[in-house]
């Protein structure tokens, strides 16, 4: 299902909001001053990603979240193996001494950056449209991209549902590495936020 052109602004919009609000919670974990930003947030056909996805053989890392009541819906940011490794670097170093040796400690840190941007980004929408909405634990894998991308296509219905897919870009003083960020939501539940949105 497809989106209205004011959809799919404030939703994009929305998403660069709360993209922005990860960036001092990101600074005070790794001490550090971060830049995270949204490029593009675009509507895509499930088809069309996933032969996008196909594309790369290569491993990546990927952090799943789901909501289920108020707002329904399924959250998905894979990195690729080398902005995992910058990025956890980045975290991690005011910590190098204490976290030596410490097993999975790039998925824990990528878990743990990717629920800070989701909280941030689930945050502005749910301030926007007056609404709670609770995100699950995230869940790590690891695994190439279309497989990764399978994770939450399981939960997608085309005839109800939309495909939101934002290119992340993440700087710092120690940092430069980029993720995509995936959001499936049901089209009628996202008309209904819009629709009834209190005033400013």
């Amino acid at each position: 299902m497809n989106l209205s052109l004011e959809e799919k602004q404030r939703i994009t919009h929305l998403i660069e909001e709360g993209i922005m609000r990860s960036t001092d919670r990101l600074g005070k974990m790794s001490k550090t001053e971060w830049a995270v930003m949204s490029s593009s947030t675009n509507e895509v056909p499930a088809v069309r990603m996933l032969s996008w996805f196909q594309r790369s053989k290569d491993e990546h890392v990927a952090v799943h979240f789901r909501s289920g009541e108020g707002v329904p819906l399924d959250f998905l940011i894979i990195f690729s193996e080398k902005s995992a490794q910058s990025v956890t670097g980045a975290v991690t170093k005011p910590y190098a001494a204490k976290l030596d040796g410490f097993a999975n400690l790039m998925e824990l840190t990528i878990g743990e950056v990717s629920n800070i941007v989701a909280q941030s980004v689930i945050g502005a929408m749910a301030d926007e449209f007056d609404k709670t909405i609770i995100l699950s634990i995230p869940e790590v894998h690891r695994g190439p991209k279309a497989s990764l991308l399978g994770v939450v296509l399981e939960a997608y219905d085309g005839r109800e549902d939309v495909l939101l897919m934002s290119h992340v870009e993440m700087f710092s003083e120690d940092l430069s590495a980029d993720c995509a960020m995936v959001i499936i939501v049901n089209a009628d539940v996202l008309h209904e936020l819009v629709r009834n949105q209190k005033p400013n």
